[in-house]
């Protein structure tokens, strides 16, 4: 005997299969409107190709790789003072970071080149890296000295202020032969890590310095010499007596001298300072004031060039 159905649970049970089209057809519908014109954002980081980076000055990160003896370290420092004001004087290299590290943060940071020194058991070794597609050159190290080691060795010994290292050196390349193709890469190279003049807007007053790079003949044992000067402008035909009475506020003994003319003319000539001894060639009218005392412009003033490392 077959029981009657109740019709509650028919209605449910002849419910279920409309709710399910009805799901399924929403869902569908839903899919329809989320399917709509694709929007493309900009996704790709900014990199120094643009005309804003390359009106910037080349910068460089300068710093040792591996482990390194203490002269090294010094050294290390000695080329953040060459590549002043364009380089990180803070920078400090942990054992763990790796190259590919500085090259990371390089692009932000708008720096092109990597100045590296590392030491192995057979020598040490500076390797100029430009970032971050190459090329790099790699320079074994055969002899160097400090700016300290330089200074201990001379009388005089000239300190450079603050004001010389902010502002950018002038390069002088000698002797690179453009027709071999591993010195005129170097020279390329080397040329690219300094940010170059422009002779119709220069101010002289902020050419401090002179990096100069020379490339040794063979038959001296080739390879690239670096050395670093400081640029000083003196008045010619200064005598000893005027310029001792213009640097400082202490007045000279004047004891010995019946006037204040026997003490100019009697003071034992000009100073090896002053340009009294410098030849023509050596000397120069300044189109604009520059640093120093007396250096101001349409003097005649004495060039001298005072080595720091």
């Amino acid at each position: 005997r077959r029981l009657p159905r109740r019709r509650g649970a028919q209605a449910r049970t002849s419910s279920a299969p409309r709710n399910l089209a009805l799901a399924s057809r929403g869902g569908a519908e839903m899919a329809r409107r989320k399917q709509g014109r694709r929007i493309k954002r900009k996704t790709q980081k900014e990199t120094d190709t643009s005309d804003q980076a390359s009106e910037l000055p080349p910068r460089a990160f300068v710093f040792s790789k591996g482990k390194v003896s203490a002269p090294l370290k010094a050294l290390v420092n000695d080329l953040k003072g060459v590549m002043s004001p364009n380089t990180a004087r803070a920078l400090k290299a942990q054992r763990r970071n790796k190259i590919k590290d500085f090259v990371d943060v390089a692009g932000s940071l708008h720096v092109s080149f990597f100045l590296i020194v590392s030491s192995t058991e057979q020598s040490s070794y500076l390797r100029l890296v430009r970032s971050p597609r190459g090329p790099t050159l790699t320079f074994r190290i055969r002899s160097y000295a400090l700016a300290a080691d330089l200074a201990a060795t001379l009388r005089r010994p000239y300190s450079a202020g603050n004001a010389v290292w902010q502002s950018n050196p002038l390069l002088v390349l000698s002797d690179f032969d453009q027709s071999q193709q591993e010195q005129s890469l170097a020279a390329t190279m080397l040329r690219n890590l300094f940010p170059p003049i422009n002779v119709q807007t220069l101010q002289i007053s902020a050419c401090r310095r002179i990096v100069m790079l020379h490339q040794r003949p063979g038959e001296e044992g080739g390879g690239v010499e670096l050395r670093q000067y400081v640029i000083k402008a003196a008045p010619t035909n200064v005598s000893r007596g005027i310029k001792k009475l213009t640097r400082g506020n202490r007045v000279p003994s004047l004891g010995r001298y019946g006037s204040m003319a026997d003490y100019l003319a009697g003071r034992g000539g000009y100073s090896s300072e002053s340009g009294g001894e410098t030849d023509d060639d050596e000397k120069v009218d300044l189109p604009q004031d520059y640093v120093g005392r007396g250096a101001v412009r349409d003097q005649r003033v004495g060039v001298r060039l005072h080595e720091i490392g």
